[in-house]
């Protein structure tokens, strides 16, 4: 995500309280002052103004992220054209395959989860809805990236740091590169346990006639029921199936 260039730091030391919250889930003014290192009188106004629009919530001493928060999520992925018609299809997949599906979308050079469907047999990450990743080591990352305009495509890998996630996680642009090459020919992403360790991922883009890109759904299962024709053949056609039910519809947005 790219840094502003005179950022505001009233409006970013609220951003950072929220932080805060989210991965703490509750703390109290002290909790939250230590943290960022900002003086409680300045945490105790900022808690204050954010209690008073419904986005913090006051229960003795500690402070949690109010419920208005799901309001602006609804009308975050309400922007999004096709997410009812992708949900339902999402929906779909995870039953017909038993795993877990995700409809995720690229957004500041990074995978938003959009939506989450678990099947019967799904295994259980710490994926939930707003979940972000690198693009390079998953495989919705990798067919976003894909096929999305070239230009994009190279300043998201020129601002990408590669890390080692796992022993096959890819961690050299020219290796990616070439990978992409033959995901654009597939039109079948794959990672093997890239991200986890024991997790294999498939997935393959949403696009309409003019190749405009408006996501990707992908299925993730454990190593042991996704190899051989499964893999190559069952699955692909159910992802198949389900991307271009969503893009017959986008014809009619």
């Amino acid at each position: 995500m790219n840094s502003a260039k005179h950022p505001i730091q009233a409006v970013q030391r609220t951003l950072d309280i929220v932080d805060v919250l989210k991965e703490k889930r509750e703390a109290r003014v002290t909790d939250i002052a230590d943290e960022l290192d900002f003086s409680k009188g300045t945490i105790h106004c900022h808690l204050a103004t954010l209690e008073q629009n419904g986005y913090v919530v006051k229960n003795g001493q500690q402070y949690s992220l109010g419920l208005q928060f799901i309001d602006l999520a609804h009308h975050a992925t309400d922007r999004v054209d096709i997410y009812d018609i992708t949900r339902a299809e999402v929906d779909k997949l995870a039953a017909e395959s038993g795993e877990m599906a995700l409809f995720t979308v690229e957004e500041h050079g990074e995978g938003i989860c959009l939506y989450k469907a678990e099947g019967e047999d799904a295994v259980q990450t710490e994926l939930y809805v707003g979940y972000r990743n690198k693009l390079y080591h998953t495989a919705v990352g990798k067919v976003l990236l894909a096929f999305m305009p070239e230009e994009r495509r190279e300043e998201i890998i020129r601002e990408t740091n590669f890390e080692q996630i796992t022993p096959n996680t890819i961690t050299d642009p020219g290796e990616l590169r070439a990978q992409l090459t033959e995901i654009r020919e597939r039109g079948i992403a794959y990672n093997h346990e890239e991200t986890i360790q024991g997790l294999v991922g498939l997935g393959a883009p949403i696009r309409d006639q003019d190749g405009t890109l408006y996501g990707a759904v992908s299925l993730i299962g454990p190593v042991s029921r996704m190899e051989d024709e499964r893999l190559t053949e069952e699955l692909p056609k159910l992802i198949r199936r389900a991307v271009n039910i969503v893009e017959v519809n986008i014809t009619s947005l």
